[in-house]
């Protein structure tokens, strides 16, 4: 296997692919490409029609070069990222995007699969009755980040726990975790 970087110097190169890995909120595991291979015992599905990963912005706002927004369009005819939206969605996803070149004819890799981004979905921006089109912003983007974590309001943003068994939930947040409604003070039981 040769390197990404003596592969795109050659005069005729091997077909250039992009990988997405997508990580939903239930654990779940979606993964596309523009073409049907499997790489790495992956199977990716030819789902890709369009995206823009290669619109690389330079001298952005935040003063890195990078990919700040990436937007995939993908077939949907039969109504699969659909369901998907419905149940658990694609909010908050996990994706990662991969490059490599692929020799169709051996239907095998010839490079090494190399990061380009990495990054958050978005909900939908649009779906229509063949195509869904999705965003992820770019996880080291800096604008994406809200502080402080909770909002400063007038009312505080919890409900101080009555009961032993409220409290006890209190300190250990409970089913929900660190989403507990309920005060994150720590009590002594």
């Amino acid at each position: 296997m040769d390197s990404i970087a003596n592969l795109k110097e050659q005069a005729i190169a091997q077909t250039p692919l992009l990988l997405f890995d997508v990580v939903l909120s239930n654990g779940s595991e979606e993964h596309w490409s523009t073409h049907a291979v499997t790489v790495d015992s992956t199977d990716y599905l030819p789902r890709v029609v369009e995206n823009n990963l290669f619109e690389v912005q330079a001298a952005s706002e935040s003063g890195i070069d990078a990919i700040p927004r990436i937007r995939l369009t993908l077939a949907n005819a039969d109504s699969r990222f659909s369901q998907i939206e419905s149940n658990p969605g694609f909010k908050g996803a996990a994706l990662t995007a991969r490059f490599l070149f692929y020799d169709l004819e051996l239907d095998a890799p010839a490079s090494e699969a190399q990061v380009v981004v990495r990054g958050v979905l978005n909900p939908p921006d649009e779906v229509t009755e063949t195509t869904f089109r999705v965003t992820a912003i770019n996880r080291m983007n800096l604008q994406r980040v809200l502080l402080p974590t909770v909002r400063i309001q007038r009312r505080c943003p919890w409900s101080f726990p009555a009961t032993a068994e409220e409290r006890q939930e209190a300190v250990h947040g409970g089913s929900e975790g660190s989403y507990c409604p309920l005060s994150p003070v720590r009590l002594l039981a």
